[in-house]
């Protein structure tokens, strides 16, 4: 597995209940901009990295067939509980996906990119797409839009959990467009915008913090930041009321083959 980083992929291992329960799932707006620059229907979509494959089943209803690539084997299980008959699981990585050339119509890698060797895992999706395939890089913004105060609280916790245990790399998700770009093997690259709504609650917030491998990752080393974290869940509940509307913004970049 040349150029991966296996810290990386632990630092989301112990916690994919609480990820497929707090997090959200893609909106059905992403796979329709995705499918406008395709010829045609897709016959397999591709989507790496794909945790406990929220960004996955997406496409259960509009592929032939769909595969999701996960290195991470407690989140591999969680997926495979919910898994559809033509969408299946395996392990793999994004830049070793095992799967043949020019064998998938899309591309797709949610929330993810920016946990990956850049080089080769564009010279790996760019083997496994067929010509006039689309690659979808798109993530939703963290924090949520939810209320001033609880999305202030929620950057400076992933501050300080980050500062107790930094990620093995990470990459700046505001350069994906221009890594896209540079590439240089892609005929057409751009970006969209867009958003969700989803059912929230005091909870679920708290989960969407707890969900981020920052947090578990400084959990793990100790009770110190513990303390972050329960004040963090102190004002959530004291702003959010027992229901509300949970607003994520996503930005997607899109690159044809």
């Amino acid at each position: 597995m040349p150029n991966v980083t296996q810290g990386n992929i632990d630092r989301f291992s112990g916690f994919a209940e609480l990820y497929a329960a707090s997090r959200p799932a893609p909106p059905p707006i992403i796979p329709k901009i995705i499918l406008m620059y395709l010829p045609a229907p897709p016959e397999l979509v591709v989507d790496i990295g794909s945790g406990t494959g929220l960004s996955t089943m997406i496409w259960r209803d509009i592929a032939a067939r769909v595969i999701g690539i996960e290195p991470g084997e407690d989140m591999r299980k969680a997926a495979r509980q919910n898994a559809a008959g033509n969408v299946v699981y395996q392990a793999g990585y994004s830049n070793q996906t095992g799967l043949p050339d020019e064998s998938a119509d899309v591309v797709t890698i949610s929330q993810a990119f920016h946990w990956m060797d850049i080089p080769s895992t564009l010279d790996e999706v760019y083997r496994v797409l067929k010509p006039g395939g689309v690659f979808a890089v798109y993530d939703a913004d963290w924090p949520p839009c939810v209320d001033w105060m609880v999305e202030r609280e929620y950057i400076e916790l992933m501050r300080k959990c980050n500062g107790v245990k930094p990620p093995a790399s990470y990459n700046d998700k505001n350069a994906h467009l221009r890594r896209l770009n540079e590439y240089g093997k892609f005929r057409y690259v751009r970006e969209a915008v867009c958003h969700s709504v989803e059912p929230g609650t005091p909870e679920r917030m708290i989960g969407i913090a707890l969900s981020q491998g920052s947090v578990q990752g400084a959990l793990k080393l100790g009770p110190e930041i513990r303390k972050d974290v329960e004040a963090f869940c102190d004002i959530v509940r004291e702003r959010c009321p027992e229901a509300f509307e949970i607003v994520f913004p996503y930005r997607v970049r899109l690159a044809v083959k």
